[in-house]
């Protein structure tokens, strides 16, 4: 997909922002599993924040200025959940005493700091400014060549 949105500018427009959009509602989708401290949606989460991450980055296709915010503050959100998808969650009285109070702990820490972000400003003004960002994206318009951009000179 990546490859077809570089190769194309004159439709990046319409395809960025299927693309994005795709990507902001997997964001969103998985949210909830994150609250209930899922890890496989803490992980699919942090994937389609990269995602989102990665595509706003190509300069071919948006304005740098534009999207340099966007993607500062879904690294803070990718920062934010990490913890949570490599910390094992304690699922039982049984497995806790397994597991011992150091690995119970990390867990717990890791859902807190998601969960704060998930709860901040922070992260409602970043799904506000995607879903403004999706609904209009600012896509970087081709440059024209110039009538003596071809070489003259050949050397």
């Amino acid at each position: 997909m990546l490859k077809a949105l570089e190769n194309t500018h004159h439709q990046a427009g319409p395809a960025a922002s299927s693309f994005l959009f795709d990507q902001v509602a997997a964001l969103l989708c998985y949210d909830p599993g994150v609250r209930s401290g899922e890890q496989d949606a803490s992980s699919a989460m942090g994937a389609a924040t990269g995602r989102v991450w990665s595509v706003l980055g190509d300069r071919r296709l948006f304005d740098r200025t534009t999207v340099d915010g966007l993607r500062a503050e879904l690294a803070w959100l990718s920062e934010a959940l990490g913890p949570l998808s490599h910390s094992a969650p304690v699922r039982d009285q049984t497995r806790s005493n397994v597991q011992g109070p150091a690995q119970e702990s990390a867990y717990e820490a890791a859902y807190d700091r998601a969960l704060a972000a998930l709860e901040s400003g922070r992260y409602f003004r970043l799904v506000a400014d995607l879903q403004e960002f999706c609904s209009a994206p600012p896509v970087r318009q081709p440059r024209h060549r110039h009538l003596y951009s071809r070489s003259l000179y050949r050397g």
